[in-house]
C-alpha cells in the first residue's frame, strides 16, 4: 500500500489546492510524454492515483484510516522488535490485508443531537413537539378526570409520564441532551443495512 501522501510530497493536513499543485509539479517531471524512463507509465498512473484519492473527500478518510491503521501496527512492531531485539523481523506491516467490514464499527461515529437536527430540522422538531402534545393530553386528562371524579386520586400518578414527556420534548427542541434522542435515532434516522 503507498502513502499518497509521500507520494505527491504533502503533509497529511493538505487542502485540496496544496494536493492540486503539488500533482500538477509531479506530474510535469513523471509524465510519460516528458520523461523518458520505462517505469515513467507507472509512476503517473501511482502520482495519477493519488491525487484522485486525496481530492475525494470519502476516499481520503478511508486512505486516512489505513494508514492510521499502518502506522499502529508499525509502532507495535518496532516496540517488538527494541522489546526482543533485533532478531525479530519487523516486516509485520507489509504485504499486510485490509477487513474493511472490522473498521467499519470503529469508523462510525455516533451521532450527537446536533446532527439530526442538521439532517432534518422538520422531522426533528416535529418529533419532539409531537412527544409535548401526547405529554400535555395525559396531563389534562388525568388531571381533569381525577378533579371532576371519574376517578380515583391515585390516578393523578398516570400523569408523571405526561410531565417526563413534556420536559423531554422541550429539551429536545431547545438541543438539548434528551433521552428520547435514542428513540429518534430507533424511528427516524435507522441506518439502512
Amino acid at each position: 500500500m503507498y502513502d499518497y501522501y509521500k507520494i505527491l510530497e504533502v503533509p497529511r493536513n493538505a487542502s485540496t489546492e496544496e494536493i492540486r499543485k503539488a500533482y500538477r509539479n509531479k506530474a510535469k517531471l513523471v509524465h510519460p510524454d516528458v520523461n523518458d524512463s520505462p517505469k515513467a507509465h507507472e509512476v503517473f498512473t501511482v502520482v495519477s492515483e493519488a491525487y484522485e484519492v486525496l481530492t475525494d473527500e470519502q476516499k481520503r478518510y478511508l486512505h486516512d484510516v489505513k494508514l492510521g491503521f499502518i502506522d499502529g501496527v508499525k509502532a507495535d512492531a518496532e516496540r517488538k522488535k527494541h522489546y526482543y531485539g533485533s532478531s525479530v523481523k519487523n516486516d509485520t506491516y507489509t504485504n499486510f490485508h485490509y477487513d474493511w467490514n472490522s473498521f467499519e464499527k470503529a469508523t462510525l461515529k455516533e451521532r450527537t443531537d446536533e446532527d439530526y437536527y442538521n439532517r432534518s430540522p422538520f422531522f426533528y422538531n416535529l418529533f419532539f413537539a409531537t412527544g409535548m402534545t401526547i405529554g400535555f393530553i395525559i396531563i389534562m386528562v388525568t388531571l381533569l378526570g381525577t378533579f371532576r371524579n371519574y376517578w380515583p386520586f391515585p390516578f393523578i400518578l398516570i400523569s408523571v409520564p405526561g410531565f417526563i414527556l413534556v420536559r423531554e420534548g422541550w429539551r429536545g427542541m431547545m438541543r438539548k441532551k434528551s433521552m428520547l434522542t435514542g428513540l429518534l435515532n430507533l424511528v427516524l434516522f435507522r441506518k439502512k443495512r
